[in-house]
C-alpha cells in the first residue's frame, strides 16, 4: 500500500516527476548553459553596488560592481543603446542600482550580470554625478543661452504628470487671459522619466511648433528624486528645443540641471504660472497709457480732418466763385457776340433792302418803264429776239397790253 501511494504522489505532481526525470539527463556543456540561461531569464533581479571597475567597449559598456564592505563581485553587461539613452555617466566608485537578470556567456563560460535599466543611488553618488554633468554642460554653455519669453503668451505647453496637485497648482495661478493649455502627459519620477520628458518636448516643437512655451514642472523632492531633471540627454533635449522652455521644478539646496539649462527658471509650478502671466505685464500696465495715447491719436485724426473738411470746402467755394465769375464772362462773351451778330445781320438786311428796292422791276415800272415779253414768255433784251408780224406782250405798271411788231430798227452801233 505504501509503494502504491508513493506511485500515485509522483504521477500526481508532474513537477516532482521532472525533477527527478532532469536529474537523471546528462547534458553537454552548451545545452547546459543554455537550460541554466533560460532558468536565469524567467526573473529579473535589482543589485545594489560600487563601481570598482568601467570599460566602454563599441559592443556594451563593461562594469564590475562590488559590494560597498564585503567582498562580493558581479561582473556587469550594458547594451550601447541603454547606456546611451539613459542620460547618466557612470565611472569608478559610483554607487548604482542596476536592474536586469543573469545569464552566462557560452564562448567563455563566464557568469555576468545583463543590465535592463540602471540608476544612481546614494547621496554621495547623485551629488557627484550632479556636479560632475553641471561643470560639463556649463563648459559646453548650456546655461549661457537665454531666450526671452514671447509678449502676451496664448499657447502654452505643459510637461508634467495629469495626477497629483503640481498641475492644480499652476492652473489656479494662471491668470484668466485667454490662455490655452496643453498637457503631455508624463510620469515626474523613476526610470522612465526622462525617456518620457524627451518625448515631451519633441511632441511639442514637431506636433505644435505654435506653442509660444514649453512648461516643464514637477514638486520638491530629494536629489534622488530629482534624478530625470539632472538627466544629460534631458537637459541637451532642453537646449534643442525651438520653443523656449520655463523650468518650475521644486529643490531644497541644488538647482536642477534642467533648470540652470532653461531659458526661465522657477523655484516652483506657482512661480513659473506667475512668469507666464508676466509676460502680460506690459500690455495690462500699459493699458491706461496706450488708451491715453489712442484717444490722443483719435482726437488728433478729426482734427486733421476738421482741418481738411475747411481747407477743402474753401477750396470748393474758391473755385466756385471762379466757375461763376468765368460762367458771367462766357455768359456776357456770348450775349455780346450774338447781339453783334444782330447787328450785322440787321445791317446786312437793310443793305439787302435797299439793294432789292433798287433793283425791284416794280419800281422801274413806276417809273415809267416798261417790260416786253416775246411769244414764248421769253423777256426782249434785244430786237434779235423778236421778229416783224410776231406778237409781244408788254407790262406796264398798271396793267398789261399786246401787240404787234410792225417795223425793227437795228442799232447800227
Amino acid at each position: 500500500m505504501r509503494k502504491k501511494k508513493k506511485q500515485d504522489t509522483l504521477f500526481d505532481n508532474p513537477e516532482e516527476e521532472q525533477k527527478e526525470e532532469t536529474s537523471k539527463s546528462v547534458f553537454s556543456v552548451g545545452e547546459f548553459l543554455d537550460y541554466i540561461n533560460e532558468i536565469f531569464k524567467r526573473e529579473e533581479y535589482t543589485v545594489l553596488g560600487e563601481i570598482s571597475e568601467l570599460n566602454s567597449h563599441p559592443t556594451g559598456v563593461y562594469v564590475t560592481l562590488k559590494d560597498k564592505e564585503g567582498e562580493g563581485i558581479l561582473n556587469c553587461y550594458i547594451n550601447p543603446f541603454i547606456y546611451r539613452t539613459a542620460g547618466i555617466s557612470l565611472e569608478v566608485g559610483l554607487l548604482v542600482k542596476v536592474h536586469g537578470s543573469p545569464g552566462i556567456h557560452k564562448p567563455k563560460g563566464k557568469f555576468s550580470f545583463v543590465v535592463r535599466e540602471f540608476e544612481l543611488f546614494g547621496e554621495g553618488s547623485l551629488r557627484r554625478a550632479y556636479e560632475l554633468l553641471k561643470k560639463k554642460l556649463e563648459d559646453e554653455g548650456l546655461f549661457r543661452r537665454k531666450r526671452p519669453l514671447p509678449e502676451c503668451i496664448r499657447e502654452v505647453g505643459i510637461i508634467t504628470s495629469k495626477t497629483g496637485a503640481v498641475i492644480d497648482d499652476f492652473r489656479k495661478n494662471l491668470k484668466p487671459l485667454g490662455m490655452r493649455l496643453h498637457l503631455f502627459d508624463v510620469r515626474v519620477e523613476g526610470s522612465t522619466a526622462p525617456r518620457n520628458i524627451m518625448k515631451g518636448i519633441k511632441w511639442f516643437n514637431a506636433k505644435m511648433p505654435e506653442c509660444d512655451v514649453i512648461v516643464l514642472i514637477r514638486g520638491g523632492g530629494s536629489l534622488e528624486d530629482l534624478q530625470p531633471f539632472n538627466n544629460e540627454l534631458v537637459a541637451r533635449e532642453i537646449f534643442a528645443s525651438s520653443i523656449p522652455v520655463i523650468a518650475g521644478i521644486g529643490h531644497d539646496r541644488d538647482v536642477p540641471i534642467a533648470s540652470l539649462v532653461a531659458d526661465v527658471m522657477t523655484s516652483t509650478p506657482s512661480f513659473a504660472a506667475m512668469t507666464v502671466n508676466g509676460s502680460w505685464d506690459k500690455l495690462v500696465l500699459g493699458l491706461p497709457d496706450l488708451e491715453r495715447e489712442l484717444f490722443g491719436l483719435f482726437e488728433e485724426v478729426i482734427d486733421r480732418s476738421k482741418s481738411r473738411v475747411i481747407l477743402s470746402t474753401d477750396r470748393l467755394l474758391e473755385r466756385i466763385s471762379r466757375l461763376i465769375v468765368r460762367y458771367k464772362a462766357v455768359a456776357d462773351a456770348i450775349v455780346n457776340a450774338f447781339s453783334l451778330r444782330i447787328q450785322k445781320v440787321n445791317e446786312f438786311l437793310k443793305h439787302a433792302g435797299h439793294y432789292l428796292a433798287a433793283v425791284d422791276p416794280e419800281r422801274n415800272l413806276r417809273l415809267g418803264y416798261s417790260i416786253i415779253f416775246s411769244e414764248k414768255g421769253n423777256v426782249i433784251k434785244d430786237v434779235a429776239d423778236t421778229g416783224e408780224g410776231r406778237s409781244i406782250a408788254v407790262r406796264l405798271h398798271k396793267g398789261s397790253l399786246k401787240a404787234r411788231v410792225e417795223h425793227i430798227e437795228r442799232d447800227t452801233q
